[in-house]
């Protein structure tokens, strides 16, 4: 049997970290359809305690069986569109959010990093890495399954959080099928505390690493500007300087080569 969580409407809950107060926080569930996270976002919930506000913005709230039968990929745009709407509301109004949705692309995980990094919030991904075959046997006894073709599909284009950049790096990782949801959930909350606005970790980095940081930086420009030589059009690009800002980042984090920086930033750039 797959995990179960008793359902509680509405799934708003206010927390409070094991080891310290908690503050404004965005977490990003990440996995494919039917791995569990729906249940291990409400075990979270449950999880916390009395402090701040928090509410789950689930996508699967925006999607019915009829949404299914007539499966569009340009209709989920909009339902992402929504809950993304929806946890900036929350964010400004200074209630923490858990994102339930897949979120199989970095580019996804990225949308909800700026966000969090906009409202002064710390940011985490929550990885559910619940095998393909144990999701599609899940599926199949929930109601109003994904289907099969659909949770195939998002399987085989999931981008691993935390294989190619140092801010996608999740604070955990689980497998449902091999522990429940409650151990997990109090887990994640232990770990809550630790984690800090990303504009913090970022200054962090740069004052802990120091000469090595002030290097990276005055190298990733110099790539940035022989680029912008042969592509004028890009100049004043906010898209260019947050490649930049990402691979300096990583770079920072996963203690990069020079040559290993600028082979990213080049690649980063030439995709963009």
């Amino acid at each position: 049997m797959g995990p179960e969580v008793t359902p509680q409407t509405p799934f708003v809950r206010s927390a409070d970290g094991a080891r310290g107060k908690l503050r404004l926080f965005l977490l990003a569930m990440c996995g494919i359809p039917a791995s569990g996270k729906t249940t291990l976002a409400r075990a979270i919930l449950n999880a916390l305690d009395s402090s701040v506000v928090v509410e789950i913005v689930s996508t699967d709230d925006l999607r019915d069986e009829r949404y299914y039968a007539d499966f569009r990929p340009e209709r989920e745009h909009m339902v992402r569109v929504q809950a993304f709407e929806r946890t900036a509301q929350l964010l400004r109004r200074g209630v923490s959010v858990i994102h339930d949705d897949t979120n199989y692309y970095a580019s996804m995980r990225h949308e909800l990093m700026e966000l969090a990094k906009n409202s002064d919030a710390a940011f985490a991904v929550i990885h559910v890495a619940t095998p393909l075959e144990t999701a599609l046997e899940w599926n199949e006894r929930r109601e109003g399954p994904v289907p099969a073709e659909v949770v195939r599909r998002i399987a085989n284009r999931l981008d691993t959080p935390g294989e190619r950049y140092g801010w996608d790096r999740p604070l955990a990782v689980v497998d449902l099928s091999q522990i429940d949801a409650q151990s997990t959930a109090r887990l994640v909350v232990e770990r809550l505390p630790s984690i800090r606005p990303l504009t913090q970790q970022l200054t962090s980095m740069m004052h802990s690493t120091g000469t090595r940081a002030a290097s990276l930086d005055t190298l990733t420009r110099r790539v940035v500007a022989q680029y912008l030589k042969t592509h004028p059009q890009m100049r004043g690009s906010a898209k260019i300087s947050r490649i930049r800002r990402e691979v300096l980042r990583t770079g920072i984090e996963d203690s990069l080569s020079d040559e290993e920086v600028v082979s990213l930033l080049e690649k980063r750039l030439s995709q963009k």
